[in-house]
């Protein structure tokens, strides 16, 4: 009899893996690019009395008014499908390098890191390296960094919140909440949970814990913007805050409920009074940035059905306007 159990637990054991597997496969199937709208694309580098943002994919953004400029996660990497279940993952450093180069970036005045998912903080220490740049995050995001050989006086830890200054910019990052999201995958993504040190020297997917996520105000003298990582939230977290721009993650939203989706851009959106949303978090991050990103495989996240919900409720409720961004684009905030 138990021997029978042991067998029954082993072939469940095994469904699961595979229909795992299979649903990571279908994450990096082919799939068309989604093509921007509604902004203008710019050369990166900017004049004084301008704000700008560039997109570069999943929630990597470069802000900068011309003197100073503060990155949020910086992620170029983006490991295949395969190499993720192969095991091993670590950071690009020539692809960090030639992206930060595309970028006209030798210096960073700060890294902002969302979370600690291999997405959001496996490059963010080699970029804070290259740039010698100040690394922002949880105490998960920090042991990351320090298994890396990042000076400590590099590595600040934010708690539940703080405020730092770059130059004309005031960026709060706040405590928020991750996307919900499914048992098998929190699992496999250490939802809710946190990195201890020593972080591996070899990590695997499955050692880069969420570590807490961070929502972050940034106010310039110019006009404020809001960035939203991930599509989790704390009702009245953000009444206090006001910003015109956000760029809101959406992965996972399209498996919410429609009251969820309600409550998160009320949440979010209107909190702040946006004027423009500009979506992120939309790409498939397991293939390389490239020239066009792809959204994943609509049978694990239905992003076009995610960004007419929210070009929706931004045209219908919020009055404002929907702007989608492609790699490398770069758009004038203020």
């Amino acid at each position: 009899m138990i021997r029978r159990i042991f067998s029954l637990l082993l072939i469940i054991s095994g469904l699961a893996i595979g229909l795992m597997a299979s649903a990571f496969y279908l994450l990096n199937s082919e799939t068309a690019p989604l093509v921007g709208s509604g902004h203008q694309i710019e050369n990166p580098s900017v004049s004084p009395q301008q704000l700008t943002a560039t997109f570069i994919g999943t929630t990597t953004l470069l802000f900068s008014d011309g003197q100073s400029s503060i990155m949020i996660d910086g992620f170029f990497t983006r490991p295949s499908i395969k190499t993720l279940m192969k095991g091993t993952i670590k950071p690009d450093i020539p692809l960090i390098k030639s992206s930060l180069k595309r970028l006209n970036v030798a210096q960073l005045d700060g890294i902002l890191v969302a979370h600690s998912h291999h997405d959001h903080a496996m490059d963010a220490p080699e970029v804070a390296r290259l740039t010698n740049a100040p690394l922002f995050g949880s105490e998960s995001t920090a042991n990351i960094a320090r298994s890396t050989g990042l000076p400590e006086a590099q590595i600040e830890v934010v708690d539940e919140k703080r405020s730092l200054l770059f130059g004309h910019f005031k960026v709060t990052m706040i405590k928020s909440k991750h996307t919900p999201v499914p048992k098998p995958l929190a699992w496999l993504t250490g939802h809710g949970k946190n990195i201890s040190s020593p972080f591996p020297s070899q990590p695997k997917l499955t050692d880069y814990n969420e570590g807490g996520s961070y929502v972050m105000h940034i106010q310039h003298p110019l006009g404020n913007a809001l960035v939203q990582a991930s599509s989790g939230y704390i009702d009245g977290l953000l009444d206090a805050y006001q910003a015109d721009v956000v760029f809101l993650g959406i992965a996972g939203l399209s498996k919410q409920p429609d009251q969820f989706k309600q409550d998160y851009f009320n949440a979010t959106l209107a909190a702040v009074g946006a004027k423009k949303v500009i979506p992120i978090h939309w790409d498939n991050f397991m293939r390389p940035i490239g020239d066009a990103l792809v959204p994943p495989h609509s049978l694990i996240d239905d992003i076009p059905q995610s960004m007419t919900d929210l070009s929706d409720y931004m045209s219908h409720e919020a009055k404002g306007s929907f702007i989608l961004m492609q790699a490398w684009d770069t758009i004038t905030l203020y």
